[in-house]
């Protein structure tokens, strides 16, 4: 079977979509080699990834035929794909190109989160219009949907009214360095952190409620604080507010935001960190509290939209809107280091046998031989 994936993201995206194509094209290539996999990109930025990918003898590169990016990916991709004799079309980032009905193969779309749809108030209302009538338009062209999570399946179902019959719902894979994670020596530690942290991990933005988390800590009697690091990117501004909300709070040695982590760093911060809080409100899928738990570190999190698939039943949940009850589940974990090697233990195993890789592999693959 000839296999066509959207690639765009997964060559110029570091994090987040560009992440998720790169982790499900390795799990594809690794556990069903005998198909061929296209991947189709306007451009490549990540000249490392492109690398990565060439070394693999079922995978291809083909990247734009036209200066004109947009108008390749929109409308020039469906005759490469007609011409490559490509079976099966994945648009893996919400999108599918608008005459792919011409391409005459099958086609997926994996749509990860309806964000611009739930909280419509962090979007401009042009991206609004953009956002919606691209989801519009890949979920009708769509032979079949993926949805990362039951949560977005719901979404899709409520927005769109979508037949949940055409609704598969495939979890992310996660990186494979995640499920074969070792503890670290502290002798080979190379972060400098505190000795005790609590960890949030996230994109720098209101969705992410770190406010909240900030709040929280500042009700914890001081003799039972431990500090807080934030890894993440985003806007200066909203980096700012972050600090000023802490040192108007007495905060201010006791909040840290690491942007410079790197994707091969974030395992010994998971490990050093005595849990990761995840406030957010709303996600497609919550992947830190995953990566988390394959990592052996204890989770609290809200209890909206997918947190709970993405930790199971084990992890410590709480309302993100309730100050009080993020602050209790703060003391509650801090205090009882039977819980946390209970949450880890079980959070592990869970996440080990909800997010396996192969099987992943196989269920996107039966995916497209019944279309």
């Amino acid at each position: 079977m000839n296999i066509g994936f959207d690639a765009k993201r997964l060559f110029n995206n570091k994090s987040g979509l560009g992440n998720y194509s790169r982790n499900l094209v390795h799990c594809m290539s690794e556990y069903c080699p005998s198909e061929s996999y296209t991947l189709y990109t306007p451009s490549i930025k990540l000249v490392n990834h492109e690398a990565e990918f060439r070394t693999l003898q079922n995978v291809s590169i083909r990247t734009a035929q036209s200066a004109n990016h947009a108008m390749w990916r929109t409308y020039g991709i469906t005759k490469d794909i007609k011409h490559d004799k490509i079976n099966l079309y994945h648009g893996l980032t919400h999108e599918l190109p608008r005459n792919i009905s011409k391409a005459n193969c099958g086609k997926v779309v994996t749509i990860h989160d309806l964000i611009f749809k739930r909280y419509p108030e962090y979007f401009p209302a042009t991206d609004r219009a953009i956002y919606n009538l691209k989801w519009k338009h890949s979920l009708s062209s769509s032979d079949r949907i993926v949805a990362i999570s039951n949560h977005t399946k719901q979404d899709i179902i409520e927005y769109y009214s979508v037949n949940p019959e055409k609704i598969d719902v495939i979890y992310n894979p996660c990186d494979v360095k995640f499920y074969n994670s070792t503890k670290i020596n502290p002798s080979d530690y190379q972060l400098e952190l505190p000795s005790h942290f609590m960890l949030s991990v996230g994109s720098i933005e209101p969705r992410k409620n770190f406010e909240a988390i900030i709040k929280s800590i500042a009700q914890v009697p001081k003799d039972q604080r431990i500090e807080l690091v934030i890894v993440g990117r985003g806007k200066e501004r909203n980096k700012k507010k972050l600090l000023e909300l802490a040192s108007s709070l007495g905060l201010e040695t006791s909040v840290h935001l690491r942007s410079d982590i790197t994707n091969d760093q974030i395992i010994e911060v998971y490990q050093r960190a005595e849990f990761l809080i995840y406030a957010s409100h709303y996600e497609g899928h919550g992947l830190p509290i995953t990566e988390a738990l394959l990592c052996g570190t204890p989770v609290i999190s809200s209890y909206t939209s997918s947190m709970k698939e993405a930790g199971g039943p084990d992890c410590l949940y709480f309302n993100p809107d309730n100050i009080e009850e993020i602050t209790s589940a703060i003391i509650t974990i801090q205090d009882n280091a039977e819980l946390r090697l209970s949450i880890s233990t079980k959070g592990r195993d869970y996440c080990l046998q909800t997010f396996d890789r192969q099987k992943i592999a196989h269920k996107t693959l039966n995916l497209y031989r019944n279309i």
